[in-house]
């Protein structure tokens, strides 16, 4: 590593890695919600119509994933990055000369889709990868828990910028100012490759291809992780993972209601899932550093099933915030393990090649889930035969895990 270092310079990319999942997660997710609002006075589209730009954001985000994975492996990431912070910057700009919710929706599934791998997981897990051997785990689930930092900053403050200036102009000015202060940032910290300052990644000394498996070509094609039995049992485990708390929490309001809870003790609840989400991605590293990964699938796994079982149990808010508190730990941990084991299993030189085609694969359960969940309801009156279908689903997961086969190729 060098003692010229007081601080180990993988430590300022997992720094700035946090600031852009913070900034593109939470300025294109978490905040749809407070740009809704002037787009629906302005264009007074459906409900329907105007929920639609996360699903376009989601939808084109799995479609460009395996592209743009692919390019991250290939060419710079810092070059890749910094793009991603312009395409993200005038995203927003462009939002503000929308004269009509297609053109919205549009903006959603082009330049907010590429600016959300380009600055997300998928680059951040990548670069991460390649700095560290030792404490990747611990490495990659603090830049995971810069979405929900950004959550807790960005949507008050362009809800503070609509407020105070016209949606148009808010819009005009955020864009500006989270392209001027993440791109320097990414200009002047983030190095691609530990070499490239004579440095072997955090805890190792490294050869050039210790990246790449025994056997196996450093860079790795598609075709590649399509023939291979691990790349689908992990891909079918995490669609699962991620599938029923999205069906859940986009339903969460309704199906509360059926238990006499007021929407004010539900955005409470969600509060605590937020925290609770927190909590899980920023221990979920140090313990993959640690354990098998199959192991904290099968226990992460449990967790759910419990947590969703005594969402159906419950019916006090306290213990179904206990069970919030179970639910968010659980999937916050779900984010960073999957570029654990894809690290694990491929390398760091193909982090982004295998997290793209795998993001890809687990879209369309995140996709059905929500509807599904409501369809479910609209033909039993209930959401108790859905949480219960998705548990019964969850039993799946054991199966599959006994024949996954873990290698460990840092």
């Amino acid at each position: 590593m060098g003692d010229k270092y007081r601080v180990f310079p993988g430590w300022w990319q997992v720094a700035v890695s946090l600031i852009l999942q913070a900034a593109s997660s939470a300025s294109i997710f978490t905040a749809y919600s407070i740009i809704a609002v002037p787009l629906e006075k302005t264009f007074e589209p459906s409900r329907m119509v105007l929920m639609l730009g996360i699903p376009a954001v989601v939808a084109a985000t799995g479609v460009l994933s395996p592209v743009i994975g692919a390019a991250i492996d290939k060419f710079s990431i810092r070059l890749l990055m910094l793009a991603g912070t312009f395409i993200l910057g005038l995203g927003f700009v462009l939002l503000s000369f929308a004269s009509s919710m297609n053109q919205v929706l549009l903006i959603y599934l082009i330049p907010m889709a590429i600016s959300s791998v380009l600055t997300g997981p998928v680059a951040g897990s990548a670069l991460l990868a390649r700095w560290f051997n030792h404490r990747r785990g611990l490495a990659i689930s603090i830049a995971a828990g810069g979405a929900a930092v950004g959550g807790l900053i960005i949507p008050p403050l362009l809800q503070y910028l609509i407020a105070t200036f016209e949606w148009r102009a808010a819009l005009q000015i955020y864009g500006v100012g989270v392209f001027a202060i993440t791109a320097p940032l990414v200009a002047l910290v983030v190095v691609s490759r530990p070499a490239e300052r004579n440095l072997a990644a955090y805890g190792d000394v490294v050869t050039a291809d210790s990246s790449a498996a025994p056997g196996q070509p450093k860079t790795l094609t598609f075709g590649f992780f399509l023939q291979q039995r691990n790349f689908w049992l992990v891909a079918v485990c995490l669609g699962l993972l991620f599938s029923g708390p999205m069906g859940l929490l986009t339903n969460f309001i309704p199906f509360l209601e059926e238990k006499n809870i007021s929407v004010a003790q539900g955005a409470l609840l969600l509060s605590v899932f937020s925290a609770a989400n927190i909590a899980g991605k920023l221990g979920s590293g140090a313990i993959a550093d640690k354990l098998a990964s199959r192991t904290m699938l099968l226990a992460i796994t449990i967790l759910i099933a419990i947590s969703v079982f005594g969402y159906l149990q419950s019916a006090t808010f306290y213990l179904l915030a206990a069970c919030s508190v179970g639910l968010g730990v659980s999937q916050g941990a779900v984010v960073p393990l999957w570029s654990i084991i894809m690290a694990k299993l491929y390398g760091p030189d193909n982090m982004g090649r295998s997290m793209g085609l795998m993001g890809a694969m687990i879209t369309p359960f995140t996709l059905v889930a929500p509807p599904l969940f409501g369809r479910i309801y609209d033909i039993s009156g209930s959401y108790n035969f859905a949480l219960l279908g998705y548990i019964a689903l969850l039993s799946i997961i054991p199966f599959l895990l006994v024949m996954l086969r873990e290698q460990r190729h840092t």
